[in-house]
């Protein structure tokens, strides 16, 4: 499936969604998906958060299954993960280029987002790219992840491909910052459970 925000003809408007695929139903496979908020179009490179979209992919059933996901450039959290039991195999991010810090780097925004009820959630190789094209742009982490202990990622990364600003962590306060001169950083495995004992520990 390929879904895509962005002007085709020379003479038409903005185009703008909340989100580019919501998943509603449990027990449902996504296999195979680009979701886009086009950096550049039929008038050339799109700056100032044209075509605006807030979310690629939202998942809000249980036990859903996605093979293969990318999601590229949209405003907001670029996946939403709402359900239960969900489970990802390949997931690839970039963050939006044309941003800046203040409507997007103070926001929170993550490439991946899990939401802070999910109880059970896996993931494998998920990666978030920046390119802050136009502004110095900083974001707190690639991934946002409750700590519960059924809540795992292997094999999560964090890019800088070019331009300005910086991805902090990879999994919430977890990893290194991708960032100009930085190679890409890797969190082998990440859950949780242990990530909530590393904060406990750290408070006391």
């Amino acid at each position: 499936m390929f879904a895509r925000s962005g002007r085709f003809y020379s003479s038409s408007d903005s185009v703008s969604a909340d989100t580019l695929i919501q998943v509603n139903q449990s027990h449902v496979v996504v296999d195979d998906v680009w979701l886009w908020r086009a950096d550049h179009d039929v008038h050339g490179l799109v700056k100032d958060s044209l075509n605006p979209v807030l979310t690629g992919l939202e998942v809000n059933g249980d036990y859903v299954f996605g093979y293969g996901l990318a999601a590229e450039h949209t405003l907001g959290d670029l996946l939403k993960w709402n359900g239960d039991h969900g489970k990802t195999y390949f997931y690839q991010a970039e963050f939006p280029y044309d941003v800046t810090q203040a409507n997007y780097g103070n926001m929170g925004y993550s490439a991946y987002a899990v939401g802070e009820n999910v109880q059970n959630h896996e993931a494998y190789g998920v990666g978030a790219y920046t390119y802050f094209r136009d502004n110095d742009v900083t974001v707190e982490s690639g991934i946002k992840a409750p700590t519960h202990a059924g809540v795992v990622f292997h094999n999560a990364l964090n890019v800088f491909l070019n331009g300005k600003g910086q991805c902090t962590h990879i999994i919430n306060q977890s990893g290194n910052t991708a960032k100009n001169g930085q190679s890409p950083n890797y969190l082998c495995d990440w859950t949780g459970a242990s990530s909530f004992a590393q904060e406990e520990m750290f408070l006391q």
